[in-house]
């Protein structure tokens, strides 16, 4: 490919200029609204199916959505190597190479679709069986993992462009086409689900057609920007690249698919305790995922930020940005603290009327809202270190957090004292303070300022 022309590269955010603290605000909201928008969306998308199809078709989207998100948690840490890579480009002011990275992407995740795709449909039987999907829920769980995996495609590559478009600054597009999609995805599920009767079938063919509607979008936007023109011709991988941004996107993948292993496993030290534990725990996760999703948006906007700042050699800049994007997070996450200490069972009320679940829930909640505090300020950290390139050091941070801290400590508050369910809520409490230290010794060594990279 030729090298764009500069007259393209338009709606692309400089972030090494300009005011640290507006820069990331206005860089980080878009992807904050768009988390939120993805949180609402998994909400109204199972309280269709709970309305429409009942108790099984939940089941079956469950399940289903479970063994997909397993191929796509992976797929988005590599693709945030590639992201990374791009970021650190377009710092330094290289954007000829951009495009060249796109194709290797883009490449690659087309081959890794089609992988995928292939083992799950031919693994997909005895994937369910080994599971025990309830009988009543298999035939639905079945046809909706396999009408959904037709879609990996058009998933990995929406997800390969918007980090791209990240790199780049670029934070508002997604959020538009995010937006666009989830309201296609709801309209079609209500019709599909609803008056057309599809059930379950409906449901994914709701999902895979506004997949497609935001890969188009994608594609469409980064084409008209010149990242790249998306000509046969162009889709080459370019090993050196291919191999840089595996080498920094898998302990990525590893870090997000492990870290969900982590709480699965806790689970079966939860359900010891009950149906009323389980459910509780369950209406406490939800809590969570709100009060950190901030964090989180942020973590993603700095990765973008340190990437495009560490070739130019600005860190002050990237600490500014990190301390700013630390007081968001946390000043949110504070306010759901308070909340929860102040009336913990209105906030487990949203989720059920059970007085004993939301009395079992509610010294549950208040303990693991310190750990939110804390996993506010560990994303933040985290987000510097995996945008300068050490994804290898946060992939530790996570295997020391989640395996090492959260699983020993729950075997020893559960085995070992009479703390019971609170015990696993302290060792929820151990695990990111256990991370974010770490991440905070390797940011003072210095070593994060040191990455060098080529593509």
């Amino acid at each position: 490919m030729g090298k764009p022309e500069e007259a393209k590269m338009r709606g692309m955010n400089d972030l090494t200029t300009g005011n640290v603290a507006l820069k990331t605000i206005g860089f980080a909201i878009p992807i904050i609204i768009t988390n939120l928008l993805q949180a609402f969306y998994n909400i109204a998308d199972m309280a269709i199916i709970g309305r429409y199809i009942g108790s099984a078709g939940m089941s079956a989207v469950n399940i289903g959505g479970q063994v997909t998100m397993i191929i796509l948690v992976f797929a988005l840490g590599v693709s945030n190597g590639g992201g990374i890579i791009i970021g650190q480009l377009f710092g330094g002011k290289q954007k000829e190479k951009i495009p060249s990275v796109v194709g290797t992407m883009l490449s690659f995740f087309f081959l890794m679709a089609l992988f995928f795709m292939i083992v799950i449909y031919a693994l997909g039987v005895p994937i369910l069986k080994g599971l025990d999907t309830p009988a009543e829920a298999y035939a639905g769980t079945k046809t909706y993992l396999f009408i959904c995996l037709a879609g990996t495609i058009f998933i990995y590559f929406y997800n390969v462009l918007a980090a791209v478009l990240r790199s780049v600054g670029e934070s508002v597009r997604p959020m538009l086409f995010v937006l666009i999609t989830v309201i296609l995805n709801i309209g079609l599920d209500i019709l599909f689900v609803g008056p057309l009767h599809m059930g379950v079938a409906g449901a994914a063919l709701a999902t895979i057609l506004s997949q497609f509607v935001s890969m188009c979008m994608a594609i469409w936007y980064v084409k008209k920007i010149g990242l790249f023109d998306f000509k046969i011709s162009s889709f080459k991988i370019q090993k050196d690249t291919l191999k840089l941004m595996l080498k920094i996107g898998i302990p990525n993948g590893l870090q997000f698919g492990l870290t969900n292993i982590s709480f699965l496993l806790i689970m079966g030290f939860i359900n010891q305790y009950g149906v009323n534990a389980s459910a509780a725990t369950g209406a406490v996760t939800k809590i969570g995922t709100f009060a950190v999703l901030p964090a989180q948006a942020l973590m993603t906007a700095l990765i973008s930020f340190t990437a495009q700042h560490i070739p130019v050699q600005k860190f002050k800049r990237v600490i500014q940005s990190m301390l700013v994007a630390m007081a968001i997070s946390v000043c949110f996450t504070g306010i759901i603290f308070i909340i929860a200490h102040i009336i913990p069972g209105a906030l487990l009320g949203i989720f059920t009327t059970d007085q004993a679940v939301i009395q079992t829930g509610s010294e549950y909640l208040k303990i693991l809202t310190i750990s939110y505090m804390f996993e506010s300020v560990m994303f933040c950290m985290y987000g510097v270190i995996s945008g300068s390139g050490n994804t290898y050091y946060t992939f530790g941070c996570a295997i020391l957090s989640a395996f090492i801290v959260r699983l020993l400590f729950t075997w020893i508050f559960t085995s070992f004292t009479s703390m019971g369910l609170l015990g696993i809520g302290w060792a929820y409490v151990l695990a990111p303070a256990a991370g974010g230290l770490a991440a905070l010794i390797f940011l003072l060594t210095g070593k994060w300022k040191k990455t060098k990279m080529r593509a």
